[in-house]
């Protein structure tokens, strides 16, 4: 009889993580926990930059339908928001990212305080800021550091995209991966 106690405990933490289990498994049906969602005023153009220089993926674009829930919580107009792309980020992330395509929306104040701010990793820091400001996108000079994880030289730069987000940039240095400097265009 003195193992029964430990017995209970054991069969009750096995329901309780049951439950969890189940719990979670229910939670991964729905849309992942980790996406971030942003206005876009030209999903195709706002493309070359998340997919294009970025490096993420597109998993799919669908037409946004009358009744979605994006119009109450973006705070727009019911028939506004046209698509609304996924894109996944490193590492087989999917859907990390949502693209709302609304002709016509502008931010106030891209120079102005900066809210929000989508932070990724690259492969080409110096690369993706260079072929950014080709596009005419605001580029925040980027500065070095020693990367914790990988022990060499990273740089972190920003994006200010066409509609005015912000996006953080890290990796690792051109020279620390063996790629030659970038020679901006005149």
């Amino acid at each position: 009889m003195r193992h029964s106690l430990p017995l209970v405990v054991f069969v009750t933490l096995l329901s309780v993580f049951d439950n969890l289990a189940a719990e979670t498994k229910a939670v991964e049906r729905l849309a992942p926990v980790h996406r971030h969602s942003i206005l876009v005023s030209d999903l195709d153009r706002s493309l070359t930059l998340y997919r294009d220089i970025l490096g993420m993926t597109l998993s799919r674009v669908s037409d946004t339908s009358s009744d979605s829930y994006s119009y109450v919580f973006f705070n727009i107009e019911p028939g506004a928001m046209k698509r609304f792309a996924y894109l996944n980020g490193e590492g087989g992330q999917r859907d990390v990212l949502g693209l709302a395509e609304v002709p016509g929306f502008s931010r106030n104040d891209p120079d102005g305080l900066r809210a929000v701010a989508w932070v990724q990793t690259v492969e080409d820091v110096e690369g993706a800021l260079s072929e950014a400001a080709n596009l005419g996108l605001q580029v925040i000079p980027p500065i070095e550091f020693m990367s914790r994880e990988a022990g060499k030289p990273g740089l972190e730069g920003g994006i200010i995209d066409f509609d005015g987000h912000l996006i953080l940039i890290y990796g690792l240095t051109r020279a620390s991966i063996g790629l030659p400097p970038v020679n901006p265009k005149p």
